[in-house]
């Protein structure tokens, strides 16, 4: 494996990972198969710029296959490095987090090296990581901005950015490392393949958010461990009537609780207590009910084969899990969507 494609191995060609390998929506996916180790590297720096290849042994063999996808500033892939690399990393503003299929991969943080094999979970600290290393691995990687990270952390529990720091490399539980890799295996295969899912903004939105909040609960940080700010004391009715004219209003759109809070004049913690005390609901909760009543109504109106599909309707209002979209649309309707849309 020392240069050149393999005869018969298109280095472009569609790359194939099994049969959890994400199909191609329009324009997202990047992929790559091929031998050579050179192409190899070059596509992984184009694909993390921030790495820089330190050393690496091409005596491993094999081919390099992978699958990389951006939506915003938050990263998805999948990839078979059947080499042995380590990787100098520049100071990043991300979290990263990596499963592990098979071989080897590692974070090294400043306070040493930290290795996990086939089947483990491993973080990679926002700004500390120094050195990535590859042990002839295959793994998921996702990558997510720190400031969606830390914005969910202060809307959920009233942490403040400058104080949210990751205490550990690996998962609290074994129960919550398998609810990442639920979770990142919807995304992969279901949600974001689709073209009514993976191209849309709201949903790859609310992508992100998903992913934030599993992470948040998967690896130690201090949102587990540290008090909440206090929020607001009495809040007049006439926030939550702002609160609830913004939702109206952009529900179409990538909402978060801070973008809410704001439009209300108030901090998030003190919002959430609003909308408790006076709708008996949360904020994020009352925009999943405005948006599910948005697809009701658009498949009420749907006009006969005019092609409009459940999963479409769905995906416009940013319902990226269609089996819990059903749920709660049988739940608040009394019957599935498709009865719906066939009038």
């Amino acid at each position: 494996m020392t240069g050149g494609t393999r005869a018969g191995l298109s280095a472009r060609q569609q790359v194939d990972c099994g049969d959890e390998a994400p199909a191609d929506p329009p324009g997202s996916w990047s992929r790559l198969v091929t031998d050579d180790p050179d192409e190899a590297h070059r596509w992984l720096l184009a694909a993390y710029p921030e790495h820089r290849l330190r050393a690496f042994d091409r005596r491993a063999g094999g081919i390099f296959r992978a699958a990389h996808a951006r939506f915003g500033a938050t990263s998805v892939a999948r990839v078979r490095y059947p080499m042995n690399a380590d990787n100098d990393v520049s100071t990043r503003d991300v979290v990263g987090v990596a499963e592990v299929l098979s071989g080897g991969w590692g974070v090294d943080d400043g306070a040493g090296e930290v290795m996990a094999g086939a089947g483990g979970l491993l973080l990679v600290p926002p700004r500390r990581t120094r050195a990535i290393l590859h042990r002839d691995m295959e793994v998921v990687a996702v990558e997510l901005p720190l400031a969606d990270v830390r914005r969910v952390a202060q809307e959920r529990c009233g942490l403040a950015p400058v104080d949210l720091r990751f205490q550990g490399l690996l998962p609290v539980s074994p129960s919550a490392a398998q609810l990442w890799r639920n979770t990142t295996r919807y995304l992969t295969q279901v949600a974001l393949p689709g073209a009514a899912f993976g191209t849309n903004a709201l949903v790859q939105a609310e992508a992100t958010g998903l992913l934030v909040a599993v992470a948040l609960a998967t690896f130690p940080n201090t949102t587990m461990t540290e008090a909440p700010t206090r929020g607001a004391g009495a809040v007049a009715p006439a926030a939550v009537r702002r609160a609830v004219a913004h939702i109206e209003q952009y529900a179409d759109q990538a909402l978060t609780l801070t973008d809410v809070a704001v439009a209300a004049g108030l901090g998030a913690r003190a919002l959430q207590h609003a909308f408790r005390k006076y709708l008996d609901t949360t904020p994020t909760r009352y925009l999943r009910r405005v948006r599910l009543e948005r697809v009701h109504s658009d498949l009420r109106a749907a006009e006969p084969g005019a092609g409009l599909t459940v999963a479409a309707a769905a995906a416009r209002w940013g319902f990226a899990h269609l089996g819990r979209f059903a749920t709660e649309y049988r739940r608040a309707y009394g019957q599935p969507p498709s009865q719906t849309l066939r009038g």
